[in-house]
């Protein structure tokens, strides 16, 4: 069971990042076809969303539909394609959960941010705080949002590759991020301090890349680990897992 769940976790991610690394203008495209094929062989497939996990894969798909006019507008286009995907990803908490709405602030926010200080390349720090809270999420209750979050780490593990040589922006993946970070902190449910832990070594990769690629790197995966640590002691059950 153990090794089906890591095959519909990186199999289809990894062709994905295969594909954006051949064609980099249909990343985002395949992204999201990667994150729907994760959840459907996970669960069940699915053609028109049902539940909140199952509009995850349309926040990649707004980033390459935004790509698809003039950059002036792009910027934009984004901005209210994602934020409509945040709204209906979690539609159905927000009669009885309003604070649900902080997730879509969030991305807001830290996507105004990276607007604002933008630059060329990619960090480290998404693949490592995905990676790191895929597996406070897979303690903390949800196989299948930690599935999600595995496939964000494949993905923005390929990203920073591609930054790497041909100076591809991981700016785009914070929507992916923090929606996931969203439906982690609302459907499982989690505490929203567990959660912030998550925030931390991109918000360390990003806030470095003045210093170089070196120093930020170096931070976001010493972040990782200490937030990891600290996550995993938060939400490690009181008893025996057997």
């Amino acid at each position: 069971m153990g090794l089906d769940l890591l095959i519909q976790t990186l199999l289809p991610a990894a062709i994905a990042g295969a594909i954006g690394w051949w064609r980099p203008s249909l990343f985002w495209w395949a992204a999201g076809l990667a994150v729907w094929a994760t959840l459907g062989w996970a669960t069940q497939w699915y053609f028109w969303p049902t539940r909140g996990i199952h509009w995850f894969p349309f926040v990649f798909w707004a980033v390459a539909l935004a790509g698809l006019v003039p950059a002036g507008v792009s910027r934009a286009l984004h901005f209210v394609l994602a934020g409509g995907v945040f709204v209906l990803a979690l539609w159905a908490l927000l009669p009885r959960y309003p604070e649900a709405i902080i997730g879509l602030l969030a991305f807001w926010l830290w996507q105004g941010w990276r607007e604002w200080r933008a630059g060329p390349g990619s960090g480290i720090g998404f693949v490592a705080g995905a990676a790191m809270f895929t597996l406070v999420v897979a303690i903390g209750g949800s196989v299948l949002l930690a599935q999600a979050g595995g496939a964000l780490a494949v993905l923005a593990g390929f990203l920073w590759l591609a930054g790497l040589t041909r100076r591809m922006s991981d700016r785009d993946m914070t929507a992916g991020y923090v929606l996931w970070l969203a439906l982690c902190w609302q459907f499982i449910p989690m505490d929203w301090w567990v959660v912030a832990l998550a925030l931390v070594p991109p918000l360390v990769d990003q806030g470095l890349r003045g210093r170089g690629p070196w120093p930020a790197a170096l931070g976001a995966l010493a972040s990782a680990v200490l937030a990891g640590a600290v996550g995993l002691w938060l939400v490690w059950p009181k008893v025996s897992l057997y």
